[in-house]
């Protein structure tokens, strides 16, 4: 299951894949995949195309997002 929501990308963050070659939609997707842990199997693909790009990208996103803070949000909304 997803839920489609839209967002206005910065130049910045388009420039930078431009220069690496990649998609946006791909780096966030892949972003998405790792801190929610989403597995991609050849056995069992997922219909939608997110896939984790390994452990480590799962351990750094999980990081990335506590460090931010973003768990404990709610608890100032």
């Amino acid at each position: 299951m997803t839920k489609r929501i839209t967002i206005d990308l910065p130049e910045e963050f388009i420039a930078v894949c431009e220069e690496d070659g990649v998609e946006p939609e791909t780096v966030l997707r892949g972003f998405i995949a790792d801190l929610a842990e989403i597995m991609n199997w050849a056995s069992d693909p997922r219909e939608d195309g997110y896939s984790s790009n390994g452990s480590d990208e799962r351990m750094k996103a999980r990081e990335y997002y506590d460090r931010v803070g973003y768990p404990y949000w709610k608890q100032y909304k």
